[in-house]
């Protein structure tokens, strides 16, 4: 059985890792298909926010049209 620590260890670890799969994932998608993803964030609630950061990412972005 694991110990407190161990479990609290683990814990953080995956507070941490699924968020930052799930950004990479989403950016990965956004990359090869930069319209549907878009399309897809825009139909959330307040999905306006997170397109006007994908636009200024856009800007910094090199290679990017």
């Amino acid at each position: 059985m694991a110990s407190r620590r161990e479990t609290i260890t683990l814990g953080i670890s995956l507070w941490i890792a699924v968020p930052l799969l799930v950004l990479a994932a989403f950016l990965s998608a956004w990359g090869l298909e930069p319209e549907r993803t878009e399309a897809f964030v825009g139909r959330f609630p307040f999905g306006n926010y997170p397109l006007k950061a994908l636009a200024k990412l856009d800007l910094i972005l090199p290679g990017r049209s």
